[in-house]
């Protein structure tokens, strides 16, 4: 493990040597290709209209393999250093689980190798 410049705690090398690569996307979100050993991460940054009048901002990152097909969940290393080298404000996020309680119908799984980062509705870490 290794520390870099502006990513809190160590990743692993392999996390260090990541450079992600904007690639083409409908503005306003942008969006980012990363080289890794297995395949490839792609990730997407958006400030996404929540509720009338409220933007949250969104960060989504997934894992390909080597034919670009979804393979795996990203690691928390790829996910911190998505988070660090791509989300430009100085901002809490958080990985939401739903409540127990959500109906299954609400809870709509689309890419089960994708993991989503949102903005916290409060400072959090203050």
């Amino acid at each position: 493990m290794i520390s870099l410049e502006g990513i809190p705690g160590t990743v692993s090398p392999e996390v260090a040597r990541i450079r992600w690569v904007r690639v083409p996307f409908p503005e306003p979100a942008r969006a980012y290709m990363a080289d890794v050993p297995d395949g490839f991460l792609k990730a997407i940054c958006s400030h996404d209209e929540v509720m009338p009048g409220q933007k949250f901002w969104h960060l989504s990152v997934s894992h390909m393999d080597n034919q670009r097909r979804p393979d795996r969940l990203p690691t928390w290393d790829e996910l911190k250093h998505a988070f660090y080298r791509l989300v430009q404000e100085d901002i809490p996020f958080v990985l939401i689980f739903p409540r127990r309680s959500t109906p299954k119908e609400k809870y709509v799984n689309l890419h089960e190798t994708t993991l989503h980062l949102w903005q916290a509705e409060e400072d959090i870490d203050q």
